[in-house]
């Protein structure tokens, strides 16, 4: 594949699920269909990315107004009483990093991140109903590329282009519906090399797949068929309906996966 790929997580998620949703997603120019639970998705979409817009102005020093939606009134009550605890340095909010990774690229967009010297803390803030487990968030490819984009890109915002030490990293997600269940993840270089190797594996085989419009493998796992929009082009439209939503599912943020469709 000659194209150079801009790899979010949610993309290589979606290539983990299913190659063939993702060439029909990102490679081909098709247009983008009626997802299932279309209104559902969307009021959540606009609450959540209201609330993130709400913690930018707060961390950028500027006047913030909850506004009259009652649940974002609730979150930012929440937040104002049961935040986690942010620590000294410079904050950077909804800052985007892009790292080159062969002939392609790893992007990334955080919440907050908090520099201090070579360390930074990342923070991502959750409006999911139910929190994950910390060994689910672990093995999330949020966390994975976020902290490998931070140890391989984030130089370039410290002085000097001084790298940032793996083991100075860490990663905090905030649930809104549960404060109590914050979990603050830490990093090392050990890690660093283990999880930046299995990247750069995932992201060559992306990139050595045919740009021809031969179709791409399809999911084995017919659950993830079941509530995905582009079922039909594949012939699955009998697949039962699971719980795998095509964008969507727990922990997903759907106004974040609004800016990752192409």
């Amino acid at each position: 594949m000659n194209e150079r790929l801009v790899l979010s997580r949610q993309k290589l998620r979606t290539y983990l699920t299913c190659q063939r949703r993702f060439q029909l997603r990102y490679l081909r120019p098709l247009s983008w269909p009626v997802a299932p639970q279309e209104a559902q998705w969307r009021a959540a979409a606009e609450r959540g990315q209201a609330f993130h817009q709400l913690l930018e102005r707060h961390f950028l020093g500027l006047a913030v107004d909850p506004g009259r939606d009652a649940q974002i009134n609730r979150w930012w009550e929440t937040f104002s009483q049961s935040g986690p605890d942010i620590p000294p340095g410079v904050r950077l909010p909804e800052i985007n990093i892009t790292v080159p990774i062969g002939n392609h690229l790893l992007t990334g967009r955080f919440d907050l991140l908090v520099l201090n010297g070579p360390a930074g803390h990342i923070f991502d803030w959750k409006t999911e109903q139910h929190p994950r487990s910390t060994a689910d968030l672990v093995a999330d490819w949020q966390t994975r590329l976020y902290l490998a984009i931070l140890a391989e890109g984030g130089a370039a915002l410290l002085p000097g282009s001084q790298a940032f030490d793996p083991d100075l990293i860490k990663l905090t997600y905030w649930f809104v519906q549960a404060p109590q269940h914050t979990a603050t993840l830490t990093y090392s270089r050990a890690q660093h090399e283990v999880n930046w190797a299995e990247i750069k594996l995932l992201v060559t085989e992306i990139g050595e797949k045919p740009a021809s419009e031969a179709p791409w493998p399809l999911t084995d796992n017919w659950s993830a068929c079941g509530r995905c929009a582009y079922q039909v082009f594949c012939g699955r439209q009998a697949a039962p309906q699971g719980d795998d939503l095509l964008d969507w599912t727990e922990g997903e943020e759907p106004w974040r996966l609004e800016l990752e469709r192409f």
